[in-house]
């Protein structure tokens, strides 16, 4: 309790330096929260942003900054869901203004436009789709290589440690759902980067020695369950309709696919 009541002591200290114009307090509020701000964004978006080609993000920036100015440290509510909150706001009010935009622009050459010059917008805006999705992909696996990096996993390995026998697969991919079930050991594993063996065990009934050598696995697909932004990833895995089209029940003691 004490280190909650230190960081947010610290936390409170470094928003009411930026309020009252500490520059330093500020950029150190941003550093701290850029991964946060990348993740709201993404999330808003329905799709993997990065910093270099996304103009989302520095809308989320500035939105970030409009939290802190606005946040009450006095209050309530935590900071980064009143943050997550402005910068999902600002971001719907930016779609907004990009389709009214965009409509103004079509109704303005509607009446020029052919047939064949209407196709041909048409293939072009399927090419550019077609190419973004293509990009989004492409920065969907690195972000998944990165995070799988932290846990000491290659994602090269993968389908060497995905289990052969269909019902080990299940059986792991159980534990996996259990894990995103369950904040408390994916806290666990967020911060040692490690399995909660034992609480898995139990909660599952798997047997120590399944959970220790199906590790990767697990880690690899609880990593794709509980990340919002790798929602998308699981079209391109046998994980497509998990969590979805698939239903789960979830017992006293683990969860089975029914």
């Amino acid at each position: 309790m004490g280190l909650i009541k230190l960081f947010s002591f610290n936390l409170n200290a470094l928003i009411t330096g930026a309020q009252k114009g500490d520059q330093l307090c500020r950029e150190r509020l941003i550093k701290k929260h850029y991964h946060f701000i990348a993740k709201v964004c993404s999330k808003t978006c329905n799709r993997y942003l990065t910093w270099e080609n996304d103009d989302e993000l520095s809308i989320g920036l500035l939105a970030f900054n409009e939290a802190i100015d606005a946040f009450d440290t006095k209050g309530n509510v935590k900071f980064s869901t009143f943050a997550g909150v402005v910068i999902k706001r600002r971001l719907i009010d930016y779609f907004r203004n990009q389709a009214k935009y965009e409509k103004e622009i079509l109704s303005s050459k509607s009446e020029e436009t052919n047939e064949l010059e209407a196709g041909i917008n048409a293939q072009s805006i399927n090419s550019y789709n077609d190419g973004k999705n293509r990009e989004n992909l492409a920065n969907i696996i690195e972000y998944y290589k990165n995070l799988l990096d932290e846990y000491g996993i290659d994602i090269n390995i993968l389908p060497e440690v995905s289990p052969k026998h269909r019902d080990t697969r299940e059986n792991l991919l159980k534990a996996a759902v259990v894990m995103c079930r369950n904040q408390d050991m994916l806290d666990y594993l967020q911060k040692y980067g490690q399995l909660p063996v034992k609480l898995l065990c139990e909660s599952t009934g798997l047997s120590r020695k399944v959970i220790e050598r199906g590790r990767k696995y697990i880690i690899a697909m609880t990593l794709i369950l509980s990340d919002p932004l790798l929602g998308s990833f699981k079209r391109f895995t046998n994980l497509a309709g998990y969590q979805g089209e698939e239903e789960y029940e979830a017992d006293q003691s683990y969860c089975r696919i029914v």
